[in-house]
Parts: structure tokens; sequence; C-alpha cells
């Protein structure tokens, strides 16, 4: 079970304003499905990531349901449009109260 973890969050810190620019944010869990079994035939306990949200300057981006379907270590690449300087935050939320946020500034030229 992924009790933290580490995430990283990537994209050109100086854009011009109305540039597309690409966001790229990976966190490392194991996204554990709760459908597998130990070798001792334990089942093992779901420990999933819910949702992944992505604003810009507290406007939503980008939004994303996890479900047990999807594999370890999610990665996301998705683009938004430079209008204002400001701060880029990037939030994973789970199950057993997993918790990961990055914040990064970003400036617009």
């Amino acid at each position: 079970m992924s009790r933290s973890s580490r995430a990283v969050v990537t994209f050109s810190n100086q854009v011009k304003r109305g540039e597309l620019f690409s966001i790229r944010a990976i966190v490392q869990h194991d996204m554990e499905s709760g459908f597998r079994h130990t070798e001792q035939g334990v089942r093992v306990p779901r420990d999933i990531i819910r949702e992944f949200v992505c604003t810009y300057n507290s406007r939503l981006v980008f939004r994303a349901d996890l479900h047990p379907g999807i594999g370890s270590n999610p990665i996301f690449i998705f683009d938004a449009k430079a209008d204002q300087s400001g701060m880029i935050e990037c939030k994973w939320s789970g199950d057993n109260g997993y918790l990961t946020v990055l914040q990064q500034p970003i400036t617009v030229l």
C-alpha cells in the first residue's frame, strides 16, 4: 500500500502569452486494485488514487477520475493556454486518506 509517494510535474516555466504549453504529471503509486491475492491467499486491499485535478490560478485545467483498471504510477500529459503568470497546482487524492499536492509557479512573458 502506498502511504506516501513521489510526484513530479513538469512544464516550461516561462511561456509567451496566448501560447499552448504541455503539462506532464506523474505520481509514484502502486494502484492496488483489490483483486490480487498474496501467496498465502490473502486478498490485498484496494488502494488506488481516485482523482487527479490540475488548476492554473485556481481555474480547472484538467480532471480525471481513476478506477482499479489504471496501472501503477499513472501519468497525465495535457495542454493549457498561458494567459497570466501564477501557480499550477496538481492534486492526487485516493483511498485511505491519500493526498499529494504539488504547486509550481509559471511566468507568462
